[in-house]
């Protein structure tokens, strides 16, 4: 594999893994039976994308990704599409949140 000589690589040094580098894998768990949503806001006449993981049995419990900006709003759906369907657990979008959970009243 060639790596150009122009990306600055930033070598850390080499040493003992901490307890905290594995926190993630613990906290990740609830993870798996979440429902994957994007949330596409316009900023400055650029898209933002943002995945958006909801826990099944926990709504208040949600974790925000930024993806990337894109140049065109047709575009970030694109995109927004085709990581929803990778990466969520189930192919067929059965895994739903209760959207009544939150109990918001319109008064």
């Amino acid at each position: 594999m060639y790596c150009s000589p122009d990306i600055p690589f930033h070598l850390s040094p080499e040493g003992r893994g901490r307890r905290e580098d594995l926190q993630l894998l613990v906290e990740g768990r609830w993870l798996m039976n979440t429902e994957v949503r994007y949330w596409i806001q316009e900023r400055r006449s650029r898209w933002h994308l943002t995945m958006v993981y909801i826990a099944v049995e926990n709504p208040f419990k949600l974790i925000c990704r930024r993806i990337d900006a894109y140049h065109s709003g047709q575009k970030a759906l694109t995109f927004a599409k085709i990581l929803q369907r990778g990466i969520r657990k189930d192919a067929r979008g059965t895994l739903k949140t209760d959207r009544d959970a939150f109990n918001i009243c319109a008064n």
